[in-house]
């Protein structure tokens, strides 16, 4: 099937763009109500900005335009930021971001040289009016961020589109296949597309992305993975509060999922038998889960103590501390000497163990990480991860290690080894981008 003439795609997706927002609206203005910040600063989101970002932008110097959309991608954009200042300090950047999360994990990126604001609703007028108004050199796109009107206007102005640690599951490929002759005028429009990895290279060029942008540069997760802790020191802190300070073998489960606590817990009641200095800290995924995992951890026999409670009713060796504050997951895997990955064993599509990987610490997961199918294979390929099939042999792994302290450190420096091996894909990505953005910069002045 040829490709839609682009004049009838840009109409067709106008159309259907508004009335699938008018038919989201009650949602939308629901969202609005409960967050604050979404309301106050709702002309961002239409290309209309305050009257300070509009002096900044009126500076001869036309900023570059980061989009990163959440919490995940803004991280990843501290990372390009922190490489591009290293390579051009006085780099003019705007960053836009589509939560409130994402504007909070913006903030120390802030200064004289760099301003956020929320991105523009992919109306047309909203993108028309911030074109207009921002004039970047180039726009660069974190992961898979794909928005047509954007697109559109950054050719209509002669803007170059990147797109940085870009990755694409087998879902997203199949989709894109489907839908082939709708997306690839818009894939097209692509100058330079940075992937994670050779699978994804593949995806990418089979979706239809133009296999002449494609480049293999590495995962940037990595890199965020090494961004200094906000709180060091805090693990030991709790692990001492716990009175966790007399030898005893700390298992941590991260990011943990619905019925892995109640899988980790059982584990520990059968292996404490040949294994006393055995402990578990329970970190989950949603915090708001804490009431029904306590009730679901009552009929394990463990004593269990509440993170929250331990600086007034800590020191007492509890068997498991469930974490009920949040933020502190980072922080805590230093102190771990073993670590499970959650959503890998009652979930789907895994979590992230990069930190863990970060800090030598041993890792062992569950069959479930779609999503990290790339960094499992570079972490089998080097033996710095143990994965096991089932909960039962979840615990036969457990116990091997914890019966080996020599093979249970090598697999942290496995784990350690291979982290330090995939550093600087940011630093790469850079490089690229600040020698793409020279030629764009010496092209606009010839104009």
């Amino acid at each position: 099937m040829s490709s839609i003439p682009q004049p009838l795609l840009k109409i067709g997706y106008n159309v259907l763009f508004t009335i699938g927002f008018a038919l989201t609206w009650p949602y939308l203005t629901y969202l609005i109500w409960r967050r604050q910040p979404f309301w106050e600063r709702l002309g961002e989101r239409l290309g209309h900005y305050p009257p300070d970002l509009k002096e900044w932008l009126k500076d001869p110097k036309r900023p570059i335009w980061i989009h990163a959309v959440s919490v995940g991608e803004m991280l990843l954009a501290r990372v390009l930021v922190r490489e591009l200042r290293a390579l051009r300090p006085n780099l003019r950047i705007l960053l836009t971001t589509g939560t409130p999360t994402g504007r909070r994990m913006g903030e120390p990126l802030l200064d004289p040289q760099t301003r956020m604001v929320y991105a523009p609703t992919d109306f047309y007028y909203s993108m028309l009016r911030a074109f207009r108004r921002i004039r970047p050199t180039a726009l660069i796109l974190v992961e898979n961020e794909i928005w047509p009107n954007m697109l559109w206007r950054a050719q209509k102005m002669g803007v170059k589109v990147f797109l940085v640690n870009s990755r694409l599951s087998r879902r997203n490929r199949r989709l894109f296949r489907i839908a082939r002759s709708f997306v690839r005028p818009v894939l097209q429009l692509f100058d330079w597309i940075g992937v994670q990895s050779p699978e994804d290279m593949r995806r990418f060029a089979m979706a239809g992305f133009p296999e002449e942008h494609l480049h293999l540069m590495g995962s940037m997760k990595y890199d965020v993975a090494a961004l200094a802790s906000d709180h060091p020191g805090k693990g030991l802190e709790v692990r001492q509060a716990a009175g966790w300070d007399q030898g005893q073998v700390l298992f941590l489960g991260g990011s943990t999922h619905p019925g892995e606590e109640k899988i980790l817990a059982e584990l520990v009641r059968a292996l404490r038998g040949k294994h006393p200095e055995l402990r578990l800290m329970l970190v989950p995924r949603h915090v708001e889960r804490t009431s029904s995992i306590l009730a679901e951890l009552r009929g394990t026999g463990l004593r269990v103590m509440r993170r929250s409670d331990l600086e007034s009713q800590g020191g007492s060796d509890p068997e498991i501390v469930l974490v009920d504050t949040t933020g502190e997951l980072r922080d805590l895997y230093p102190t771990a000497d073993l670590v499970f990955i959650g959503k890998t064993m009652s979930g789907t599509g895994g979590q992230n163990f990069l930190e863990a990987a970060r800090y030598g610490r041993a890792i062992v997961a569950g069959p479930h990480m779609e999503n990290f199918m790339s960094l499992r294979r570079e972490f089998e390929e080097t033996k710095g991860i143990r994965v096991a099939g089932s909960a039962e042999e979840l615990e036969r792994v457990v116990g091997e290690l914890l019966a080996n302290r020599e093979e249970r450190e090598e697999l942290g420096r496995r784990a350690k080894a291979c982290f330090q091996e995939h550093l600087g894909a940011g630093r790469r990505c850079a490089e690229v981008l600040i020698g793409e953005i020279a030629k764009s910069e010496r092209s606009s002045a010839r104009d």
